[in-house]
């Protein structure tokens, strides 16, 4: 079956206007998950819609900002949380720091974006060839020590295995996620079913975002 120009953008809009509209209205963790991986479907297939990039959308979130997502990822300029889940102004809160790391200060920006933005969903976002969690791999670490010191554990435990780099870039994102479902905060929400955190690594020539299970 074929389809007109006109048919297509009429479709394209609506879509565009469901985005916007959902992003000011609560929803489940799992439908916040689903949004993001279905923008990241986008972003991999060219097909973004770049949705709440605009006039309008600066206008509606100058007073209050209420992200959907809250984002732990690597300051690798690869990788965007924004243009990776083609999300626009004020769908993500975007936490970043070499190595997606969580501190005490990543982890108290993580609680603030739960407790006062009503967030659903935390994604810590490692990636392919992670420079931070290579230099820890290499002994490389100087000028990063607070880092590296966080990301030894992963290192070490992937150290005897093959695919010892991507390994513990996956252990490195997971046990960010764990330090943050310790948080009494965060462990409070989740009983309650008010918020979910997941651990994913992005694949940078498809621009995949592989859940960590």
């Amino acid at each position: 079956m074929k389809y007109g120009i006109g048919f297509i953008s009429i479709l394209l809009f609506l879509l565009f206007q469901n985005v916007a509209f959902a992003a000011n209205h609560a929803i489940e963790p799992q439908r916040a998950l689903q949004r993001l991986l279905e923008g990241n479907k986008r972003f991999m297939h060219d097909q973004s819609l770049c949705p709440n990039r605009n006039q309008d959308r600066r206008d509606a979130t100058a007073a209050k900002q209420k992200p959907f997502a809250i984002v732990v990822g690597c300051s690798d300029s690869r990788v965007s949380p924004e243009l990776t889940f083609d999300q626009g102004i004020g769908n993500i809160f975007v936490i970043r720091v070499a190595g997606n790391v969580v501190s005490a200060i990543e982890l108290a920006s993580v609680e603030y974006s739960a407790l006062h933005n009503n967030s659903v969903i935390v994604m810590v976002l490692g990636h392919e060839k992670c420079g931070a969690v290579d230099a820890v791999y290499h002994g490389k670490t100087r000028g990063i020590e607070p880092i590296a010191r966080l990301i030894a554990p992963a290192v070490r435990k992937a150290s005897h295995h093959k695919h010892t780099l991507s390994v513990a870039v996956k252990n490195n994102v997971q046990n960010s996620v764990d330090r943050i479902k310790q948080s009494p905060i965060i462990q409070k929400l989740m009983k309650e079913g008010k918020i979910e955190v997941v651990g994913a690594y992005y694949h940078l020539r498809s621009g995949k975002v592989e859940l960590i299970d």
